[in-house]
C-alpha cells in the first residue's frame, strides 16, 4: 500500500467518524421534545434548588413511551407517566420508580385554576391534555389509566392545540388548567400528556394528511396535593 493510498483511507476513516458524531449529535436533538415544568415533574424536580438532591434524569425530556416505534409495537400502549409500556412496574416515572420519590412539589385549592408550563424543546405541533389521578395507595404505582380523570382548562375545553402557537422549535406554553370542585388528596398525581402532529397518516374520513394516523405520545407526571 502507497502512502497516498494510506493517507486517504485515515481521510475516509476520519470523516466517516465525523459523521458518526454529527447523527448521534441530531440523534440527540430529536429525541427531546417536551416535559411539564411547573409543577416539577418527577424527572424534571432536579432541576429546580428547593429539590437539590433529588436524582437526576437528564433526559427529562423524552418521556415519549420509548419512541413511537416502541408504542406501536406494544399495540399504543404507553406507562403511565411516559415510560415504555413494556418497562417493568414500577416504571421509573411512576410513583415509588426511580424517579417516582414521593415528594409533593406544589399544594393548590380545591376547585382552584392552576398555572402549568411546559417547555417544548422540539416543535411537532399537536395538542396537549390533563388529568388528575387520587393515589389509593402512596406506596405503590398508580393502579392504571381508570385512575386518571380529564381535566378541563379555565375556558372549558379539555384540548389545547399548538398549532399555530409558534414557529419556534423551542419555547414555552403556559396553560390555566382548572382542578375538580370538592376534591381533595394528600397524594394526587398530575399527568400532562402530549400528542404529536408531525407524521403523515390517515384522517377519520378516509383521507390523508399530517398529523393524521399514529403520533408520538408524550407524558409527564407531577406529584401534588390538593386542599
Amino acid at each position: 500500500m502507497t502512502s497516498n493510498q494510506s493517507k486517504e483511507i485515515d481521510n475516509i476513516e476520519m470523516k466517516s467518524c465525523l459523521l458518526l458524531f454529527v447523527a448521534a449529535v441530531i440523534a440527540r436533538e430529536v429525541v427531546g421534545h417536551g416535559m411539564m415544568l411547573e409543577p416539577p415533574n418527577r424527572s424534571s424536580m432536579w432541576r429546580f434548588e428547593e429539590f437539590s438532591g433529588i436524582l437526576p434524569h437528564y433526559y427529562d425530556d423524552g418521556g415519549n413511551c420509548g419512541g413511537l416505534t416502541v408504542y406501536k409495537s406494544l399495540g399504543m400502549k404507553c406507562g403511565l407517566c411516559g415510560d415504555a409500556w413494556s418497562d417493568p412496574r414500577p416504571r421509573d416515572n411512576e410513583n415509588t420508580g426511580k424517579y417516582g420519590s414521593g415528594l409533593v412539589v406544589r399544594t393548590y385549592q380545591a376547585g382552584s385554576v392552576i398555572e402549568t408550563q411546559i417547555n417544548i424543546t422540539v416543535n411537532h405541533k399537536g395538542t396537549f391534555t390533563y388529568s388528575l389521578c387520587v393515589l389509593p395507595n402512596p406506596n405503590a404505582p398508580e393502579p392504571g389509566e381508570e385512575c386518571f380523570q380529564t381535566l378541563t382548562f379555565e375556558d372549558g375545553s379539555s384540548i389545547y392545540n399548538i398549532q399555530d402557537q409558534t414557529e419556534g422549535t423551542r419555547f414555552h406554553v403556559n396553560n390555566r388548567v382548572k382542578l375538580p370542585p370538592g376534591l381533595t388528596c394528600d397524594r394526587c398525581v398530575l399527568r400532562w400528556h402530549y400528542r404529536v402532529a408531525n407524521n403523515w397518516g390517515q384522517c377519520d374520513d378516509g383521507t390523508s394528511a399530517l398529523g393524521c394516523g399514529d403520533q408520538e405520545i408524550f407524558r409527564s407526571c407531577a406529584d401534588i396535593a390538593i386542599v
